[in-house]
């Protein structure tokens, strides 16, 4: 969840093995004592110090992720509140150099994590925002339950973490987003009483993930997780804002204790008493406070839920619903910023606009001729296919973007980026991307390939592969591996190897199958 690391550039190096075991027993102590039970604490106690199992939730996506659902369901445990997640028993199984992860066909998730998405429940065609979005879990989580529809702005403020964040978005297959970089009370200035959902999974001390990174505790104190406090509130206050009535919050923490949930959302109750609805957690068996602890909140702070690491072999979680009765106000600069249309019947898209203009009149790219009508011809791929897309040029690539984000660009001096890469157009062809291979492939016409499994290991480390029949000299092949589209391959110039146009970020010098 959200680990912040960032105050912590001055923590100790490689600290005494007395002072960490001193520090565990301060941060184990300060969690338990949420506890009522005497044997839950021994219990909590016992599971904090042991190894935390893998987990994985699959992306549906991905084709290649139906295909695994059977096997994750013999070899490891359903996750209760997400029927696409799972806990798997045994040693590290090399999770993140497998095929079916290079074809996203799941993402390497704490269990506990995945909460947090269920309970913000986003739907297809909604507007949804995450406000603190890297590593990207969360967000390509959101997105699979959106199917492709709809508007989901990814905002992230460490520019160092865009790479990997981008990469996620890239090999999960995510289409309909708009990447920011901006604080949260900065963003708020943008988006008025707008989003349908609102995710928070806020910067925290993360004492709940002791199990999976015991180096947290060099720095972590109470002390700490009050001063994270201030920082989540203020984060709090901008996405409530940003919410539209009726909308629907939720804030979660890799946390469990008090200073960083309830004491923050107590904070946010008073300043905004009427306006506030707290909501269930569903499916989370989370024990009450003890009575000397809940007399300090009111009772509706008690549907709020922990995942506590015992009752669940998983990392502690805290998650929030909250649901927003009436508009709110948000302060502004005397000199406001441009600003997105206000209200959730607001709509970016423009009336009257034709199928291939963009919001300034512009038309997409042409490899000769209509962008569209040449993929369709070329490869039998009709895009868009989900309403309120286009297809743009940017730069060098074709791109597939949500209608909102021609307008985002010009109004957000956050915009960072837009929607999917969908091939790179060059001398009168349109090269594929990967992803959107591994997307439309399987509806695509055209030559293909069935590749044996040395031949598949061949490509993703970057050989060529010699052809048992010689082929057209550049010819581009749709190459599969058991009927699954696994990349874009092009005969070489002597028509006898097959280059694999697999980018580096998927390649693995030593693939290996979780099938």
């Amino acid at each position: 969840m959200g680990l912040n690391n960032e105050s912590h550039s001055g923590r100790r190096k490689d600290p005494d093995p007395v002072f960490l075991a001193r520090q565990l027993d301060l941060l184990l102590a300060h969690a338990e004592r949420l506890l009522a039970d005497p044997a839950e604490r021994t219990q909590f106690r016992r599971t904090a110090v042991t190894p935390q199992p893998w987990a994985l939730r699959l992306n549906p996506l991905s084709a290649a992720a139906g295909r695994l659902r059977p096997l994750l369901a013999q070899r490891g445990r359903a996750v209760p509140w997400s029927a696409e997640a799972f806990t798997l028993a045994g040693p590290d199984p090399r999770l993140g150099h497998t095929l079916e992860y290079a074809l996203g066909a799941y993402y390497i998730q704490a269990a506990a994590t995945t909460l947090a998405v269920a309970a913000l429940d986003p739907q297809p065609g909604e507007r949804v925002l995450d406000l603190c979005a890297a590593p990207g879990g969360k967000a390509t989580q959101i997105a699979a339950a959106m199917q492709g529809q709809g508007l989901l702005v990814i905002n992230e403020l460490q520019r160092r973490r865009f790479p990997s964040l981008i990469g996620q978005l890239e090999r999960c297959g995510v289409r309909h987003e708009v990447v920011t970089k901006a604080p949260g009370p900065v963003l708020a200035r943008h988006f008025h009483n707008y989003f349908d959902r609102v995710l928070l999974d806020a910067p925290c001390s993360g004492d709940g993930v002791v199990r999976k990174d015991q180096q947290l505790l060099a720095y972590w104190s109470p002390a700490d997780a009050r001063r994270q406090a201030d920082t989540q509130l203020g984060l709090l206050r901008a996405a409530f804002h940003m919410l539209r009535p009726g909308g629907v919050l939720v804030y979660s923490t890799c946390s469990l204790s008090l200073e960083e949930n309830e004491d923050v959302l107590l904070r946010l109750l008073r300043q905004e008493p009427d306006a506030i609805e707290m909501l269930p957690v569903p499916q989370v068996d989370s024990p009450p406070l003890p009575p000397e602890l809940a007399r300090a909140y009111p009772p509706s702070l008690g549907l709020c839920a922990r995942v506590w690491p015992h009752r669940y072999d998983s990392e502690g979680a805290f998650v929030a619903r909250v649901r927003k009765r009436r508009a709110t106000t948000w302060p502004t600069p005397v000199t406001a910023p441009p600003s997105v249309p206000e209200g959730p019947s607001q709509r970016f898209a423009a009336e009257g606009r034709t199928e291939t203009e963009t919001a300034d009149g512009r038309t997409p790219a042409r490899p000769g001729a209509d962008a569209a009508a040449w993929l369709r011809q070329r490869w039998g791929l009709i895009l868009p296919d989900q309403p309120g897309e286009t297809v743009v040029l940017r730069g060098k690539y074709l791109s597939l973007e949500p209608a909102a984000a021609e307008n985002l660009r010009c109004s957000l001096p956050c915009f960072v980026r837009a929607g999917m890469r969908v091939g790179r157009p060059h001398s009168g062809n349109i090269f594929l991307s990967q992803q959107a291979m591994l997307l439309w492939g399987h509806r695509m016409s055209g030559p293909r390939l069935a590749l044996d499994w040395d031949q598949v290991r061949a490509l993703f480390r970057g050989d060529s592969v010699t052809l048992t029949a010689p082929r057209p000299p550049h010819q581009e092949l749709i190459c599969t591996f058991e009927g699954l589209v696994v990349c874009r391959g092009q005969v070489s110039p002597d028509g006898c190897q097959l280059v694999g146009m697999v980018p580096h970020s998927h390649r693995r010098p030593e693939l290996a199958r979780l099938a």
